[in-house]
């Protein structure tokens, strides 16, 4: 008789910068996940608080978790590709260094990738917190693509919310894509690609706590961010002056790239075209691009 065996490997990789208020409680909430093969990939981005120390005293308690502190501020994108590069595991999820998950989160996600070998990621239900941990009334949807087509999926994803690039990852299909891209809206590309390739689905019994930690409450106050020097996404003189001229090329090349039969590619980049410009001004009506 085959032994059993062991449950797949999932890395977390939590890339920070200056998370000195929240960092130990986010610390404690991927501790507490129950899932039983866990590494925990700490990567800081040179932050200048205390971060560094209170990521450190968790390590040195679990050793589950690995802690890393870049020698200068790499930006915000190099780092999340840095904390994905790290990843030893069968599975992979990025998390944020304020956020709070349910600590059946994992196991859920894990489940359903299982059942569901050729799905591309997995997610749970998401709420919104503010700085006091209280919830906020604000709802927001999901993008499960079961049953829907290559084209769909990816408009669903392109017309959803960003949600699920915090999501559980299938490694191997992440490794098939192009590495986040380093511009506005590169969540987007890469779920996108992610989405070309397989399903998202859905864990309604798992809960992602998203902290809102800014007050953003136009659509122009997150283009600023993106355009800002620490954030290290918008660096040339044009992506600053046009924070998102190079997410209609990087769409298209997801597209090209995508396992699909040519016409699908034709008809869906012919798709695209006008949905741009409708996504852009739809965007701007909701408060944060969200």
């Amino acid at each position: 008789m085959n032994a059993p065996s062991a449950p797949a490997l999932v890395s977390i990789g939590l890339p920070v910068y200056n998370e000195e208020r929240f960092i130990d409680e986010t610390l404690r909430s991927l501790r507490a996940l129950d899932w039983p093969n866990l590494e925990i990939i700490i990567c800081d981005n040179a932050s200048t608080d205390t971060t560094g120390e209170i990521a450190r005293r968790h390590a040195d308690e679990d050793p589950r978790l690995r802690y890393e502190r870049a020698d200068t501020n790499r930006g915000v994108i190099a780092n999340f590709r840095h904390a994905a590069d790290q990843a030893r595991g069968e599975y992979f999820m990025w998390a944020g260094g304020h956020d709070l998950w349910s600590s059946n989160l994992v196991r859920e996600c894990v489940a359903l990738l299982e059942m569901h070998p050729d799905a591309s990621l997995a997610f749970g239900s998401s709420c919104w917190i503010g700085v006091d941990g209280a919830p906020f009334t604000r709802e927001s949807g999901w993008s499960d693509t079961r049953g829907i087509a290559a084209a769909g999926r990816f408009f669903t994803i392109f017309w959803g919310n960003m949600h699920p690039v915090m999501g559980l990852m299938r490694v191997s299909r992440l490794r098939e894509c192009r590495p986040l891209p380093n511009l506005v809206g590169g969540d987007l590309v890469l779920l996108s690609e992610l989405a070309l390739r397989g399903d998202f689905l859905h864990a309604p019994e798992a809960l992602w706590s998203r902290r809102e930690i800014r007050v953003e409450t136009h659509h122009d106050d997150k283009i600023r961010r993106y355009a800002s020097a620490e954030s290290g996404i918008s660096r040339s003189r044009l992506s600053k002056l046009f924070p998102l001229v190079k997410l209609p090329l990087a769409l298209c090349g997801a597209i090209v790239r995508a396992p699909l039969r040519f016409v699908d590619k034709v008809m869906t980049l012919a798709a695209l075209v006008p949905s741009l410009a409708l996504r852009y001004v739809v965007g701007r009506q909701r408060p944060g691009g969200e």
